[in-house]
């Protein structure tokens, strides 16, 4: 990193030497970063959790 702002290597140069996608790389440098993330929420709410959990004990009591 030091090197691409001192300007004594190019970005490309980097890129190649430490097996880092330039797009990544040049991304980093410039502060973007991902904000959005992308596939469902991880985790449940407490409407979900609380179904779950019945629905667990419940199987439970049938034997399974």
């Amino acid at each position: 990193m030091e090197a691409i702002e001192k300007g004594t290597n190019s970005l490309r140069k980097v890129s190649k030497s430490w097996n880092i996608p330039l797009n990544s790389l040049s991304n980093h440098l410039n502060g973007k970063i991902r904000s959005k993330k992308r596939g469902p929420t991880s985790v449940l709410t407490k409407e979900e959790d609380v179904i779950i959990i019945a629905w667990i004990l419940g199987m439970k009591e049938c034997g399974l």
